[in-house]
This record gives C-alpha cells, structure tokens and sequence, in this order.
C-alpha cells in the first residue's frame, strides 16, 4: 500500500470514526475536529503595508487576476464556490450578495469585509484572506493579530522589511512563525538598481528565524510567465520566484494536512477498543437507514392509493359501493420499536426523540465517506513497484510496526494526561522509542535487504530530528515527535504491502 492510499485510509477511518458515536465524547470531538481540518481548505492570509504586493500575490496564487495592486477595497476572503459571487457586509452588519466579481458595485457599497466566491481549483486547495490596512503601524498590528486567528499559513509582503514592520511581526503567535513566508517583491527593480543583495541581505539578517522562508520574487514577471491557454515558461516562472512561492505554500499545506492525518492515528489508536465494533455498527446503521426509508416508502405509497384510489358513482355523485362499517374504526397497531445502535444511542436525547442537527451530522458524515471512496477509486491507488523483503525484514518490520503502535498511542495517552508537562515528557520518551528503534532495526534483518537500509536510514533522521527537537523545548514538538515516528511505521507499511 502506498503512503497516499495509507493516508486515505486514516482518512475514511477517522470520518467512520465521527459517524460511528463509538468514541468517547472528548475524542469525538477531537475527531470532528481533524476531519473538518482535512475536508476544509488550508486558510491562508497576506499581510503587509499598503501597496507592498499583496494583490498580484493573490492574482499569482489563485491562477487568475481579480484584483489590481491599489484597488479600494476593505480585507476580503477568497474561497471556493460553485459559482462566482460576492458576499459584502456593511459597517451595521448586514449583507449583500452580489452576482460574479464587479469591483466597481463592490467598492460603491463601502463594505468592511467581503467574501468573494469563486470556481477555481487552487481555491479547493486554500482560501485566500487579503488583509487591508491603513498605512499606519497601529491598525496594521491590529488587523494583523485579528488575521493570525483565521489563517493557519502567513504571507508577510514587503519591499524590505524596515523597523516598524519588524516591530509588528515579533508580536505575532510563535506558532504563526513556523508556517509563514516573508516575501520581498520588486525583486527585479532591486536587480535594475544594483540593490538585491544589500537588500536581500538586510532582511536576512533580522528575518532569519522569524519565518519559515524568505523568498524575493518579481510577480509581474511570475504572473506573465503563465500564458493565457494555461501553459507556464517554466524558466521564467523559476526565476521570478514565482515556483519558489508556489511550492512554499504547498509544502505548508502538505505539512498541516500531514499533522492532522498523524494526529488521527494517534486518536485511532488510542480508542482501538471503544471503535473494535465499528464495521459492524454502520453496517447495522446502513441496514437499519434502508429498512426505514423501504417503510416509509411503503406508508407513503398507502397513504396515496387510499387517498386516490377509485369509488364507484352514479351519474349524480351518490356512493354505489358498500355501506360504511357501522363498527368502530379500527386503531393503527403501534410499530416495533427498532433496536437501536450505538450510533443511533448517541444521537439520540433522554426524550427519545432523534435531534435533527445530530441526525443531519450523521447525513454529512456518510456523504463524506462515499465521496472519499469515489475519490480513491477515481485516483486508481496502486502500490508502488518495489523489489520483496526479505523474509528476516519482514519479521523484524512487523515487530517494529506493533512496538511504533504501542508507543505512539502511550504518548498520545501523556499528551492527554500530563497537561503542562506533557511536552518535555513526550519529547523524552520519543528519543528513547526512536533510540531503541535505531537499534533494534540495526542488529536485526537482512542487511543485503536495500529496504531495511532505507528504514534504518529513516529512523536514525527521525532520532537525530527528535533530539533537537528536545532542545529547542517548543510545545509543538511533541506532536512533531509522534509524527516522526508514524511516518517510520508508514514507510514500513509500505514496503510490507508493495
């Protein structure tokens, strides 16, 4: 099985998962969670002052110009939608929907914010929040720390980045560091000027470390390397900057889907016994579902053929057909109750009535598990071609992998437990789980097997990540940590299956 079709699976398994009721209530939620994670695209925000790039940015990033550098608009949202659309509320709160992306009818209603709907494919990947301020160090500290609350990718644009912009981004989550971009556009004036590197060096060296990259880029030359049937000179989008952008953001958005995806294994795994019947329990919902709907299928045909159904008349309307039954009408018996699953138990209240938002939940999550199903089948997953282990890799992968499960749903259990204190602990036991790995995978197996070199050369990386990790004592590193050690088991799983 290859990495992707594992990451399906968790996927459909976390969404069966929601569905079931089988979690315990906390997890539940923790698991409704994560799937909204993994079924909504990554929010990304631009920031920076006025007239810094930020709009052929979002032109480069969504594949189409909406919006010209110094357009009046107020911060708007960019997502994906059916059709193209503008949503604009005003200063009193209500809204406006406007048909398509007219700037000039936009601009005239003097919004303070606007949802801008639209069908294009990299909005089904991220949605795209381009943050307005005045050019004033207050309001854009401001907007920007409202923004880092609704994005989980920053895009900081600038031209080189003085001391009042660096005065706004130290203040921003540390959290929001790690997955955030500083961008230096003009980058092809700079070069007409004999500045680029005594700019670019400048920023150097008081961004370094305060983002996750600095990229220069030349956007007008990015945006006119792509040609208007689609195609892209590959060359000049490379040294625009335009790909290192790209793939910066893509990277971002693997990573953030690559934790959520590891996080649900964790969950999975720590509620193996409460989801042990979790096959049988939709099955019996999915069985129960089409039992009822054939039932009321049935009433409803009934109902009509006694309503419609034909009397005998004479030419003047009086009834020919039998006498009514003088006898007393006959009461509808009372239908069996069904037995309920676990999944019907817990959406249904003490009153005994089912809730129609919890019913209607229920209705999503089954809508989500065929569409994941008929996006698989529609990728057509197949195992990538690789030579067989040998039959001593194969005994000692399967060790491996059992020993991974049991560490990483015992660390999972601490991160839940231990509150405060469960970084420095999760870290510690993670450099002991990957040491023992390191070690284990080196004095066992075939050592001509090029498979398990490949392994042993992934749990050693792990192990070396793991302890850096330690000493840079963040909180997210001991998700990081588990992680690390389930993308060890994965390669496994997938070396196992090919």
């Amino acid at each position: 099985m290859s990495n992707q079709a594992q990451d399906t699976g968790t996927h459909e398994q976390l969404a069966r998962a929601v569905i079931s009721g089988l979690l315990p209530d906390r997890a539940h939620e923790q698991a409704e969670k994560l799937l909204t994670r993994l079924e909504t695209p990554v929010r990304l925000a631009l920031l920076g002052m006025p007239r810094t790039g930020k709009s052929s940015i979002l032109n480069l990033l969504i594949g189409q110009t909406v919006l010209d550098e110094g357009v009046a608009l107020p911060t708007c949202q960019f997502v994906h939608g059916r059709m193209a659309q503008s949503i604009c509320t005003l200063s009193d709160g209500t809204k406006t929907a406007i048909e398509g992306v007219d700037v000039d009818r936009i601009a005239a209603l003097s919004p303070a914010f606007v949802e801008i709907r639209m069908p294009l494919a990299a909005l089904k990947k991220i949605s795209v929040l381009e943050v307005v301020a005045p050019a004033d160090p207050n309001a854009l500290h401001r907007a920007s720390q409202w923004a880092a609350r609704r994005c989980d990718i920053a895009i900081w644009c600038t031209h080189d980045f003085p001391a009042d912009e660096q005065r706004i981004w130290s203040q921003m989550p540390d959290t929001m560091k790690d997955h955030a971009l500083l961008m230096v556009t003009r980058s092809d004036l700079l070069r007409q000027q004999g500045a680029y590197d005594e700019v670019l060096g400048a920023v150097s060296a008081v961004a370094t470390g305060e983002f996750n990259k600095i990229i220069p880029i030349a956007t007008p030359a990015a945006i006119g390397a792509r040609g208007p049937d689609g195609t892209v000179n590959k060359d000049a989008f490379r040294e625009s900057g335009g790909t290192a952008l790209i793939s910066a953001v893509l990277r971002q958005v693997e990573q953030g889907r690559r934790t959520a995806l590891d996080l649900a294994e964790v969950l999975l795994l720590q509620n193996e016994t409460a989801l042990a019947d979790l096959d049988a329990v939709l099955a019996a919902s999915e069985e129960e579902e089409s039992r009822d709907t054939a039932q009321e299928t049935a009433r409803l045909q009934d109902d009509a053929a006694a309503q419609d159904g034909p009397e005998d008349t004479d030419p003047e309307g009086a009834q020919t057909g039998p006498e009514p039954s003088k006898a007393e009408p006959a009461t509808m018996a009372p239908r069996p109750e069904p037995v309920m699953s676990p999944m019907r138990r817990r959406e249904t209240p003490a009153e005994g009535r089912v809730d129609p938002t919890e019913a209607e939940k229920v209705s999503v999550g089954i809508a989500r598990l065929r569409n994941i199903a008929a996006r698989r089948a529609e990728a057509g997953l197949q195992a990538s071609p690789a030579a067989e282990l040998q039959a001593a890799t194969r005994a000692v992968y399967e060790h491996a992998i059992t020993q991974i499960e049991q560490k990483a749903a015992e660390l999972a259990d601490q991160l839940s437990d231990l509150g405060e204190t469960a970084p420095t602990s999760v870290i510690t036991h993670a450099v002991d789980d990957l040491n023992w790995l390191c070690d284990y995978l080196n004095t066992n197996g075939d050592d001509s097997d090029p498979a398990l070199q490949r392994a042993r050369d992934t749990a050693f990386d792990a192990a070396d990540l793991v302890q850096l990790m330690q000493m840079e004592k963040r909180d997210s590193a001991a998700i990081e940590a588990v992680s690390l050690m389930l993308q060890v088991k994965r390669e496994m799983q997938a070396d196992l299956a090919a």
